[in-house]
């Protein structure tokens, strides 16, 4: 069963999986507008922003509430990958 603390830590997590996907979706947002010119170093730097982000923040949430990383671990996936899907809608798109 699903508790209000638990609630809590899956919001917190969808939330910290959204934020950790920021800095991809802004360089492949700004390359499709034609505001930044896209190059493989401006990607890698993406990723690596986001992985240090969502590293360091799941490390944090284990130490501090290690009963509650599971439930954590959900969100924090469901969060990246529905911004996955938002990021591959948008692409496709033609207007943006």
């Amino acid at each position: 069963m699903i508790g209000s603390s638990d609630i809590s830590v899956l919001v917190a997590g969808v939330g910290i999986g959204i934020a950790g996907f920021l800095p991809m979706s802004a360089v492949v947002l700004l390359a499709r507008k034609g505001r930044m010119r896209p190059t493989v170093g401006k990607g890698m730097v993406a990723v690596a922003i986001s992985f240090v982000f969502l590293m360091a923040s799941f490390a944090l949430m284990w130490a501090l509430a290690p009963a509650d990383v599971v439930v954590f671990a959900i969100g924090f996936l469901g969060g990246f990958l529905i911004m996955w899907a938002v990021l591959a809608a948008m692409t496709m798109s033609r207007r943006l």
